[in-house]
């Protein structure tokens, strides 16, 4: 598909860089499941191109508006949701969760808001195949006897963390999940092709999930579940745009919510350290902050790359469960836009 880039930028200089990202998608072929880049410069969409199909059973070509399954990139709108209910004095992150939850377990009591936010929470993970709801996930852990660590001394990730802050929202808001991230995010940022995975069927613009069986062939399969916090969130490359373009502003958060966001609190163990903040891990290398979060799963994989010393935003969406190092090929992609990029 041919690309699509800013007029202002040098022609010239695009097709080099052009060719040069056709090299790193060269596994991405017109016969198997695809791949949306897109570069953001303090989020207006620099280049975005499309490879590979959209789903091989039909062979539609994959184009760059098609919604993708965000799986874990969902996670920075409900941290930002829950940095919302923080601003409105509704939610603090010291709270716990017999705070929030009248009757729930002892444990809860060390359990904080900030310890879900940044992974360091403890709480048991739960089964996937045995959990439907978020509803089933307040109530496996008002089932279970304790945490796997002291809450903020371990960095380890739980799939109960994110879909607890979902709950937490419903909780502290008084609403669905869902409405409180349209009406606090998405209505906000005009983000119209974003969508949860409840309203979603084939009728829609998606890019269908592909999973590369025994004899290493992709077979295509969409699943739905309505598990979120941490997954749940269907969008394409443009909505995401207007979202990064709102991270540079006070639009959604005061600026003093959004820094939040992007800090690390430190482990209560001098042993031990941690890279992740608030749906983001956080890191740095040759004085260069570079910050980053995948995703995988339902026939997904992504990436998204902020590197907020140049403003820059790369934003890998695939629809193919099969991994590839998708940090560096971003970190690639970035040296070709920042020249003095220093990763």
């Amino acid at each position: 598909m041919t690309a699509q880039f800013l007029s202002a930028q040098d022609t010239l200089d695009m097709i080099k860089v052009e060719k040069s990202i056709d090299k790193i998608f060269i596994n991405f072929s017109d016969e198997n499941p695809g791949v949306v880049l897109t570069v953001m410069k303090k989020g207006e969409i620099a280049f975005s191109k499309a490879y590979g199909l959209a789903n091989i059973k039909d062979k539609k070509e994959l184009e760059v508006h098609q919604l993708f399954n965000l799986r874990e990139l969902s996670k920075v709108f409900t941290s930002l949701a829950i940095m919302k209910l923080v601003e409105k004095n509704k939610l603090d992150l010291e709270d716990n969760l017999c705070d929030i939850y009248k009757g729930f377990p002892e444990y809860g009591q060390k359990v904080r808001v900030k310890h879900l936010l940044n992974q360091t929470s403890g709480l048991k993970p739960f089964n996937e195949k045995e959990i439907n709801s978020n509803v089933d996930v307040l109530d496996f852990l008002t089932r279970q006897d304790g945490v796997l660590f002291e809450p903020g001394t371990v960095s380890k990730y739980s799939n109960s963390e994110y879909a607890m802050l979902a709950n937490i929202i419903e909780m502290k808001s008084g609403m669905s999940y869902s409405d409180y991230l349209k009406k606090n995010i998405f209505k906000k940022l005009q983000m119209n092709n974003t969508y949860f995975a409840h309203e979603l069927n084939e009728s829609n613009n998606l890019a269908i999930g592909h999973f590369i069986n025994d004899k290493n062939i992709y077979d295509p399969e969409l699943m739905l579940h309505n598990l979120y916090g941490e997954q749940g969130i269907f969008t394409n490359a443009q909505d995401y745009a207007k979202w990064d373009k709102a991270l540079y502003t006070n639009k959604l958060l005061r600026c003093d919510c959004l820094k939040e966001i992007f800090t690390i609190i430190p482990l209560n163990s001098e042993k031990n350290n941690h890279y992740y903040g608030s749906g983001w891990v956080l890191m740095k290398r040759n004085n260069t902050r570079y910050y980053w979060h995948g995703g995988m799963g339902m026939g997904y994989t992504n990436l998204v790359l902020h590197l907020p010393d140049t403003k820059t935003t790369i934003l890998l969406l695939t629809n193919r469960n099969k991994g590839y190092d998708y940090l560096k090929m971003a970190i690639d992609i970035a040296r070709l836009f920042d020249k003095d990029l220093k990763l």
